[in-house]
């Protein structure tokens, strides 16, 4: 609820963070991306249905912006594909692993051979996909606010839910019950709805529904994060929804020596806001300098 609040005042309050805006095809979609800064380059990859700005260069209920905090690195933001101003096509196998790519196609944009990425929620997920299929890409990897997309854990209830109501255009009043942590009152379906309906205005709800009927294309095989021979962390909120706790709980179990972080009292729209969640974020890029 309080990431949906921050969007809705981002028309209001923009503090300025120049970055440099750029777009490349990716097989046939259009991509557009961020550019700031110089040094190690650090990809950041950003929640469903929000966008590289929301999240991390004009969020404004945040203290601080997060791109600021990266000011000795290279970063790289992209709008995902159906997201921002990227292109947003309506078929579903527009999506999935094609994701995925568009980061690895974005590095050969942007001429970078190797890259930290941190990725929240549905960055996290994808992320992971780069983790098992593009390892020789990574420099280190921070899963925030979610995992990899396991086999046994890769689908949720609350998934096909929010499909439905995307396609019948009523927005994703189920996924922002879901996100509610557990102990605590879920919003009503009033306020959901009223909540949806802001946070999505002026967005594709279609293109958003077949990024959502592509997870199960980015569902990864243990084999593949084992091998994967790349520094990696999880960092989410104590407050974290259920579904994606055990999420990372599974995860956790394929990558024994991953770094954890638990930020205190943070929730799933709350927690990438906190100077926890930056000072981890930092602490393990330093750590892991090419």
């Amino acid at each position: 609820m309080r990431y949906a609040v921050a969007v809705l005042a981002f028309a209001l309050f923009s503090p300025a963070v120049r970055a440099e805006e750029k777009t490349f095809d990716s097989n046939g979609t259009k991509i557009a991306y961020l550019d700031e800064g110089k040094g190690e380059a650090v990809v950041l990859l950003h929640g469903f249905s929000a966008s590289s700005e929301e999240m991390w260069t004009k969020m404004p209920l945040a203290p601080t912006q997060f791109i600021t905090s990266l000011k000795d690195y290279r970063v790289l933001a992209m709008d995902f594909r159906g997201h921002g101003k990227s292109d947003k096509p309506h078929d579903t196998k527009k999506y999935g692993k094609e994701m995925a790519e568009d980061v690895v196609r974005m590095l050969d944009n942007a001429k970078v051979k190797k890259a930290h990425v941190v990725g929240y929620s549905m960055g996290a997920m994808i992320a992971g996909k780069l983790l098992a299929s593009h390892p020789d890409r990574l420099l280190s990897v921070t899963f925030g606010g979610a995992s990899p997309l396991l086999p046994q854990v890769g689908e949720a209830p609350v998934l096909t839910a929010t499909i439905e109501s995307l396609e019948k255009g009523k927005g994703i009043t189920p996924l922002i019950t879901a996100l509610t942590p557990e102990g605590q009152k879920p919003p009503t379906a009033e306020e959901a709805a009223a909540f949806s309906e802001l946070f999505l205005k002026g967005k594709d709800q279609k293109a958003l529904a077949a990024v959502l009927r592509s997870f199960p294309d980015l569902v990864v095989k243990e084999e593949e994060l084992k091998a994967a021979k790349v520094p990696v962390q999880f960092v989410y909120g104590s407050l974290e929804a259920k579904f994606l706790k055990d999420g990372i709980a599974a995860a956790k179990k394929v990558l024994p020596k991953a770094g954890e972080v638990v930020v205190d009292k943070g929730d799933h729209g709350g927690t990438f806001m906190t100077p926890e969640f930056r000072k981890a974020v930092v602490a393990f890029l330093k750590a892991n300098k090419e």
